[in-house]
């Protein structure tokens, strides 16, 4: 179950950065990073590794293909960090973990491949600690590990304590501290396998596999957490403006039932509504100017009278000042709606526009306060009661 949280959690930020990683290159590096990590984490449990090993015919290939991506994944994150240092400070980075990286995934395959496996391991390097070519194996793979860790948490420390650098050094101190994880991770792998080669255990085998599978979890929630942290406000302002999208949704769907023709699209259930993530800021701006359309239409049916009957009805429920007019245009609103539907000509008086915000911030709050009105006790008691005066 353990390992299931976080492959999970992988393959969320994978796809989430998807779109963006393949429009800006600069985020191509973090986006691999993440996907070969989310598939490393797929394969790790022993249930799917054998399924995968199994179906492909080579025994054990699950654990080359899981440490080709930890490879692959430690080396986009240092080329993400030197690459942001570099762009940011003008410091230059070694270039060769472009090369390094390489020459390590030639090495494991050569060391895996040259290694005889009769069976399947729940472990590789432990279970075929007494081969050397194992062992070389999981030097080469902690090594190298190791020194990507090591160069990635300097570069992170380095440039995510400088003043000026806002979330975007929180989120690198986020990520050093990770990969300063996943590099104890990869000394106590290292220490593990020399233990076991001797023939001894260093913490005893589940405990081994209990603290490696830890320190893993721990690096990779850490390095999720640096990486999101300088786009949390824009996801904040996602998340708000799909909150508001969904709160206007019963003002804009009885208003515009009424008026169809001020709607864009085909409306979608609530529900569907609510679950689409898509689009969210240009669905609210679209939102807002069809409930204003909605609702100047709708003014032609509201003549003085009834807009006075409406505001003496708000003012009787104890209402004062803004929130009298407010309950008054809801009121003067849902009369004019069933007005409309009924098929009853418009009045044809020149009336003013109903008040709204200066800005869509203010507007937004404008409508979301006018839909709680359009729908209380007060505006249902003045509709039901012009509703009884209609004859039968």
């Amino acid at each position: 179950m353990i390992d299931a949280i976080p492959a999970a959690l992988l393959w969320a930020v994978t796809l989430w950065r998807a779109r963006s990683a393949f429009q800006r290159p600069e985020r191509l590096s973090l986006w691999l990073a993440f996907a070969a990590l989310a598939l490393a984490m797929t394969v790790r449990p022993v249930a799917i590794a054998s399924a995968v090993d199994g179906h492909l015919h080579v025994t054990n290939l699950s654990f080359l293909v899981k440490h080709i991506c930890g490879t692959v994944a430690a080396a986009a994150v240092l080329t993400f960090v030197a690459d942001m240092a570099e762009s940011k400070t003008g410091m230059r980075a070694s270039r060769l973990h472009k090369a390094v990286p390489v020459v390590t995934v030639v090495l494991l395959a050569a060391c895996f491949f040259a290694t005889p496996q009769p069976h399947q391991a729940e472990d590789l390097l432990t279970d075929y600690a007494d081969h050397a070519t194992i062992v070389a194996y999981g030097v080469v793979w902690t090594s190298y590990l190791g020194a990507a860790l090591f160069s990635a948490t300097m570069l992170c420390f380095r440039w995510g304590r400088r003043p000026d650098s806002g979330l975007v050094g929180r989120g690198l101190i986020l990520i050093g501290s990770g990969t300063a994880v996943g590099l104890i991770y990869a000394v106590h792998r290292i220490v593990a396998l020399v233990v076991d080669y001797a023939g001894s255990s260093l913490l005893g085998k589940n405990t081994d596999h209990a603290l490696s599978t830890g320190l893993l979890f721990i690096a990779l929630l850490l390095i999720v957490l640096g990486s999101t942290l300088p786009a949390f406000p824009r996801i904040l302002a996602r998340v708000r403006a799909h909150r508001q999208l969904v709160g206007l949704y019963p003002l804009w769907r009885t208003l515009t039932d009424a008026v169809p023709d001020t709607r864009l699209e085909t409306p979608p259930t609530q529900l569907v509504d609510a679950l689409d993530p898509r689009r969210t800021h240009q669905r609210l701006y679209r939102r807002t100017i069809e409930i204003r359309d909605a609702i100047l239409t709708l003014a032609d049916h509201a003549p003085a009278e009834l807009r006075g009957r409406a505001y003496d009805h708000a003012t009787s429920f104890g209402f004062i000042g803004a929130h009298a007019d407010i309950t008054a245009e809801a009121c003067w609103l849902a009369v004019a709606r069933e007005e409309r539907l009924r098929g009853v000509t418009a009045s044809g008086e020149a009336m003013p526009p109903a008040s709204g915000g200066r800005d869509l911030a203010t507007e937004i709050r404008a409508l979301t306060t006018l839909s709680a009105a359009y729908h209380s006790r007060a505006t249902e008691d003045f509709l039901r009661a012009h509703l009884e005066e209609i004859p039968a």
